[in-house]
């Protein structure tokens, strides 16, 4: 089994306090980050074929000042997802990824209706050269700035005994060197996802119904993880966050865009990986 792959796993990252843009009364925001996951691998009997059957728990926390509303009333975004993965080899070196990710996106304020629902894909065929490089591409459709749309993917991989250059676009890309129990590298990783609110914003008085928020960042930092025994890996990473957006959304509501300064992050985690052969 790749050693890419975390079997379980939790994540903390704090965004601390950071000015809005463009904001009348210097209004500041701080964000939390949670993530719990668990992926069950399985080789099937053909021998060329792995199912990973993933599922995953994410919650945001946002803390806002002066008057800052955002149509969430001190509530909290949550995301609750499954992800049917599955790669098959293909002949000529070539494989097959293709993976289901149906997911509920809310504050659970009130009964789920559909918007709650997400539903992200991806589609992707790798070619592997070599032990050392392999590339591909494909078609996603997912929420990874926000709102869903249908996006191009982009894969390449280059590796050396002691090190490893990584492309998933538009996701991510990583350079990571290798020193026995320690991995250090680099990052480049963009999030987000469309939340269904179901609530009101102030502004100035009037009130209006806001139906969802979408919430997207880019985060560029190191990266240093180190392995415990043969499956604890402990993770920790830093550096700066750009492109924080969150956008209001609704039928009777004109819409507004806060785009969040630049700023710090920092981000702990601790997973389960698959033991080295």
């Amino acid at each position: 089994m790749s050693q890419d792959l975390q079997l379980a796993g939790f994540g903390y990252t704090t965004f601390p306090e950071a000015e809005i843009m463009d904001s009348r009364l210097s209004q500041k925001i701080q964000l939390n980050e949670y993530n719990f996951f668990l992926n069950m691998p399985k080789r099937l009997k053909n021998k060329k074929t792995v199912l990973i059957n993933g599922f995953q728990y994410g919650l945001v926390t946002l803390n806002g000042d002066n008057d800052l509303h955002l149509g969430l009333d001190s509530q909290n975004l949550h995301l609750i997802g499954y992800r049917l993965t599955a790669i098959h080899q293909l002949a000529n070196d070539w494989s097959l990824l293709a993976s289901l990710n149906p997911t509920l996106a809310s504050t659970f304020n009130t009964a789920l209706e559909g918007e709650d629902f997400l539903f992200n894909g991806i589609l992707q065929f790798t070619k592997k050269k070599s032990e050392y490089f392999s590339y591909g591409g494909g078609i996603a459709y997912l929420s990874t700035f926000g709102e869903p749309a249908f996006i191009p993917t982009l894969q390449l991989t280059l590796k050396s005994n002691n090190s490893k250059f990584q492309v998933f676009l538009p996701r991510q890309i990583t350079y990571s060197r290798f020193y026995g129990r320690i991995t250090a590298g680099v990052q480049l990783s963009a999030s987000g996802s469309r939340y269904n609110v179901n609530n009101s914003s102030a502004d100035f008085n009037d009130f209006e119904y806001v139906d969802q928020l979408a919430y997207s960042r880019v985060i560029l930092g190191p990266t240093f993880s180190y392995l415990v025994g043969k499956l604890i890996q402990l993770e920790a990473s830093g550096g700066i966050t750009f492109g924080r957006k969150a956008e209001l959304q609704g039928d009777l509501y004109e819409g507004a865009n806060y785009d969040v300064a630049n700023g710090a992050f920092f981000r702990f985690g601790i997973s389960i990986v698959p033991p080295k052969k």
